[in-house]
């Protein structure tokens, strides 16, 4: 797989996405960048994102909880029949993107086109007492191509007011 390390220098250092349209939720107080030719679906706890050529899905999703167990399974329970065989893979890593103290997380699995992905989340705490989980999900074969993309889509993700 990927080195997670370089992926977490690579959120400390970026703080915008150029070419993008800022979305919020209130009830998370949180925000995050993203790309204005993407598709996007967006409610106040729930952000859904794709790539112009579908090669990338991102979710940005306020939960009751940032415990990242239960961020975890909620997750697990939702991408039950899109990804099988979920499997986090990597140690947990702590790690913080503008202020939001969280948790990094990698996994893989099989889409229904019986494809390998990666999946990546950051799950954290937000100022209103949420949980925000942050995720993307890529072919295995894609994600070299999109990294550079989705690290900078992750390293938007700021606390609001």
């Amino acid at each position: 797989m990927r080195t997670a390390l370089s992926i977490i220098m690579t959120l400390l250092v970026l703080g915008s996405t150029a070419g993008a349209e800022v979305y919020k939720s209130k009830v998370g107080k949180i925000s995050i960048d993203i790309p204005k030719k993407w598709s996007v679906t967006a409610q106040d706890v729930l952000i859904r994102a794709a790539s112009p050529n579908s090669e990338v899905a991102l979710v940005v999703w306020v939960v009751d909880s940032p415990d990242v167990k239960e961020a975890l399974k909620k997750l697990e329970g939702e991408l039950y029949s899109a990804v099988s065989g979920l499997k986090w893979v990597d140690k947990t890593k702590k790690l913080t993107v503008n202020k939001l103290a969280g948790t990094w997380v990698e996994g893989v699995g099989v889409s229904s086109r019986q494809t390998q992905l990666d999946v990546v989340v950051f799950v954290a705490g937000t100022a209103a007492k949420k949980g925000v989980i942050l995720m993307s999900v890529v072919d295995h074969d894609k994600y070299e191509a999109n990294r550079p993309t989705i690290q900078s889509i992750f390293g938007t993700l700021k606390p609001t007011k």
